[in-house]
């Protein structure tokens, strides 16, 4: 996942003991959001529980989302396709600096990073970003990035390509939609998050789908874990202990197997089981600054003991515009300095791209 140090996340969440010392993940209806008719009334308590489980939690569950099943399904089932493809088709997409971070990453080749060094994650993966023509942005007279460039699309299974555009398009609709509702919840303007902060026309998204095989050592630790029990930084993981560190992330998971676990402020791990026609969500460091402290992102991780059961997952980061400017919302700062200094996201997004992989 699009990470951030778990130090610094622990940090954040023994400041909030107290008030995230939950055990399960809420489930929240949205079906109001995503319905241009539905009243008012319903909309806003929506949003009353998007605040809570943001500022208590930092991940819950949405129904009702609006997303077909054919949609979300259908990427999680080419997905499996792909990944079984032989290892030098999938290599043709080999993410690389060339590549401009985008493309199909091997196992091991994502790591998590901590203070002492770096574990490999036992994951594959093919990552898409919002596509920039370098040519264009240049002659806009926008600072150059090495993640600017287009897409390693899956075409060696064309119904991946199409699956992955229908599904990317469906969760820039859900995202807006979330943002809205979130930004009520905070008393903001409902629009507050879009235009060039991170209006869908610009989100500098992340799409990810990702493919988790069995761990392939399943010893003491790795068994405490899977039962919610804290292990050493240098143990393997599907994905060591992170905090996400944009903005909002829709998690589209397999139904078979439970893998992803959510870190309270106890120190316990708390599974997010799949729930048929959920998303699980959460939110990134990004909302930390835009809400002067008041939610913070919640470490998690994953690691899949299932026995022969490989686990797919397709999460997607609805992210700031790479060019916008984030600091605390004067409203929320409540007549106090505000706590952060402005960040450019797309500087930030550099920053911690160029340290999730060792290639």
């Amino acid at each position: 996942m699009f990470r951030s140090a778990a130090a610094r996340c622990t940090r954040l969440l023994q400041s909030s003991i107290g008030t995230r010392s939950f055990t399960s993940l809420p489930v929240i209806d949205v079906g109001p959001l995503v319905d241009p008719a539905a009243p008012r009334e319903s909309v806003t308590a929506v949003a009353q529980q998007l605040h809570k489980a943001c500022r208590d939690v930092g991940f819950f569950y949405i129904q009702n989302h609006g997303v077909p099943q054919h949609v979300t399904q259908g990427v999680l089932q080419q997905a499996h396709k792909w990944f079984a493809l032989p290892a030098e088709v999938k290599a043709s997409l080999l993410l690389s600096p060339a590549s401009h971070y985008r493309g199909y990453q091997p196992l091991g080749i994502n790591v998590t990073r901590h203070e002492s060094g770096f574990v490999q994650d036992w994951h594959e993966a093919l990552d898409l970003f919002r596509e920039e023509d370098a040519a264009a942005v240049k002659a806009a007279g926008r600072p150059s990035s090495v993640l600017h460039g287009p897409n390693l699309w899956p075409d060696q299974l064309p119904d991946f390509s199409t699956a992955l555009r229908a599904y990317i398009d469906a969760c820039l609709t859900l995202g807006e939609q979330l943002l809205r509702g979130i930004a009520l919840g905070l008393g903001l303007p409902e629009a507050y998050f879009g235009g060039q902060l991170a209006g869908p026309a610009g989100s500098y998204w992340v799409a990810r789908v990702i493919h988790y095989p069995p761990l392939q050592q399943v010893g003491q630790q790795q068994a405490a874990a899977a039962a919610g029990g804290e292990v050493g930084r240098e143990v393997q993981l599907s994905c060591g202990e992170h905090c996400d560190y944009g903005l909002l992330t829709l998690v589209n998971q397999d139904p078979h197997v439970t893998a992803l676990q959510v870190k309270n402020a106890s120190g316990q791990w708390v599974d997010a089981p799949p729930l048929p026609g959920t998303f699980v969500c959460n939110i990134g460091d990004m909302f930390q600054v835009l809400t002067n402290g008041m939610y913070k992102a919640t470490l998690h991780r994953v690691l899949n003991t299932a026995r022969g059961t490989p686990r797919v997952s397709a999460p997607f980061f609805y992210e700031p515009c790479f060019e916008a400017v984030l600091g605390p919302a004067p409203q929320l700062c409540r007549g106090q300095p505000p706590l952060f200094q402005p960040i450019r996201y797309g500087s930030h997004l550099e920053s911690k791209v160029l340290r999730n992989f060792e290639l």
